[in-house]
């Protein structure tokens, strides 16, 4: 009795947290306003940077602005040119999107390269006062990150992801089914640990079992019943595109590239 309890009490707090999913919240931008500079592109998009070593970079279509996660950021101080790296996983290859003023004045997105290459166009004066005015500035829509992703031999993927620590963490997610066709597996108990990981549903258990201090060693495994599924296990990283593109899970993520 007690044991079943728990297994109750258990799925219950997986669907809470489940329910409970983290949304973007405004932003304030009165303490750096006077830095922003407004860019906008022949599509529809608008990019607000704040320049520096702490800069921040906003985007939308629309008046609605979502915060950019900045991974890498350079500047040239003699040619006032600087770029920014942000975080766009559609783009192939592990690559940035980028939002960069050249040596001399101009303004591009890079979305994969030169062929991904926008020039953007400042506007000034009241044109950047109407947008700062009327747009509404939201933190990342990047709620989520892949935390790992397999297949089988039939090509059937595996896949879990998890809340962001910026938005609290955990909150795991598991999605089985060939790409496109992918559907949410509700948890009925989770473990990670040092040992690897694993996600109990109520078809099956993903298990990604880890040697210790050496993942080039970890496997992953489907176990449904009496049967075992071997699992080929793949880089989140550089299948980004698979997993934000191709397996149909994520739709609007609010980036700089966000329709490839």
């Amino acid at each position: 009795m007690r044991a079943r309890l728990a297994a109750i009490t258990a799925t219950v707090a997986l669907a809470a947290t489940a329910s409970a999913e983290p949304k973007p919240t405004a932003v304030d931008i009165k303490p750096f306003r006077d830095q922003l500079i407004v860019l906008q592109d022949a599509q529809g998009g608008t990019y607000v940077v704040q320049p520096g070593n702490d800069g921040r970079v906003f985007y939308g279509v629309g008046k609605t602005l979502y915060e950019q996660v900045v991974l890498t950021r350079s500047s040239d101080g003699e040619h006032n040119s600087w770029s920014v790296g942000l975080w766009a996983p559609r783009v192939p290859d592990i690559a940035p999107g980028i939002v960069r003023k050249t040596d001399e004045g101009e303004y591009f997105r890079y979305c994969g390269g030169e062929e991904g290459r926008v020039q953007l166009v400042q506007r000034t004066g009241d044109a950047a006062t109407k947008v700062l005015d009327k747009s509404t500035f939201m933190t990342s829509a990047m709620i989520r990150k892949p935390r790992w992703l397999a297949r089988d031999d039939s090509l059937v993927y595996y896949y879990v992801d998890e809340i962001r620590q910026v938005y609290g963490g955990k909150g795991y997610r598991v999605f089985v089914g060939k790409k496109g066709a992918m559907k949410e597996i509700p948890l009925v108990d989770v473990a990670t640990d040092t040992a690897g990981d694993v996600f109990a549903t109520k078809t099956g258990d993903l298990r990604l079992v880890r040697v210790f201090n050496d993942a080039s060693h970890d496997t992953a495994v489907w176990v449904k019943g009496e049967k075992r599924t071997t699992l080929f296990l793949l880089d989140v990283d550089a299948n980004s595109p698979l997993i934000y593109r191709d397996l149909g899970v994520y739709g609007f993520v609010g980036t700089i590239c966000e329709n490839l």
